[in-house]
């Protein structure tokens, strides 16, 4: 059995979903209520995954939900992505 893709991994693979071919310049990231995931760990695991990548640089921006009762409360994922003009 292969091993399951880690968050980061998962994200990358959402974030280039948006992207296509362009660089990007934010990568928005819904963080759920629930999720138990600190942004500034995310952040750091983020920065190192990406570089070489047209990843490389782009900022994360983070909206973290307060509603528990939530549909997404348990999720995190990619909601968006930035690129150059």
């Amino acid at each position: 059995m292969g091993r399951k893709p880690t968050l980061v991994q998962t994200l990358l693979a959402q974030a280039e979903g948006h992207l296509g071919n362009a660089a990007a310049t934010r990568v928005h990231i819904r963080v759920g209520a629930l999720s138990n995931i600190s942004p500034t760990s995310l952040q750091r695991h983020f920065t190192t995954a990406v570089a070489g990548s047209s990843l490389e640089g782009a900022e994360l921006v983070f909206h973290v939900e307060s509603d528990p009762l939530s549909p997404d409360a348990l999720s995190v994922r990619v909601v968006g992505v930035d690129r150059f003009s």
